[in-house]
């Protein structure tokens, strides 16, 4: 098989960008400033809605913390990197449709695995309070499998749709 494949130049572009990426946010990102400030942010909002369930928890740079419990949010619990895959997935996808009518499920995936990502880091702020015991389990099992595979399933679900021919459809009129 040669790369006018479609599958073989959708899996050797995924993997292309997807090592390429990976390289540069090792190199050039994950010790950044902007890349602080992000992780600061993601700190910051997950205070404010903790303080809105009742917790009174603050954030300094990438610390969460309250009197009971606190986490540094640091690289890897951050959805950049399962971003940058569902993005390319969307992007180099052998799916017949153009760039511009993939561009609102990027942004919405992309919304959908940031705002995830705040409920990741509120829940193992909660386990960590309430169940210390299973924190390690949810932070490593459970949220890391979620975030290596949701956007595999976001992209394969859209792929599907988009793919279906109209006859498949099963809200058409008959």
């Amino acid at each position: 098989m040669s790369l006018r494949h479609p599958i073989v130049r959708f899996v050797f572009l995924l993997t292309l960008l997807t090592i390429v990426f990976n390289a540069a946010f090792y190199l050039f990102i994950a010790e950044s400033r902007p890349f602080e400030s992000y992780l600061s942010w993601n700190a910051r909002a997950c205070a404010f809605f903790l303080r809105l369930f009742g917790e009174g928890a603050t954030s300094s740079r990438e610390y969460l913390s309250s009197s009971r419990f606190g986490l540094e949010i640091k690289h890897g619990c951050d959805a950049i990197q399962p971003i940058a895959f569902y993005v390319f997935a969307m992007l180099v996808s052998p799916v017949n449709v153009p760039i511009r009518k993939r561009l609102t499920p990027i942004f919405l995936g992309t919304a959908i695995l940031l705002l995830l990502n705040l409920v990741r880091i509120i829940t193992l702020f909660y386990s960590g309070c309430y169940f210390p015991n299973y924190f390690e389990l949810l932070h490593i099992d459970v949220w890391q499998a979620a975030f290596i595979f949701l956007p595999l399933i976001m992209w394969i679900g859209w792929a599907l749709a988009v793919a279906r021919p109209p006859s498949e459809d099963p809200n058409a009129a008959p």
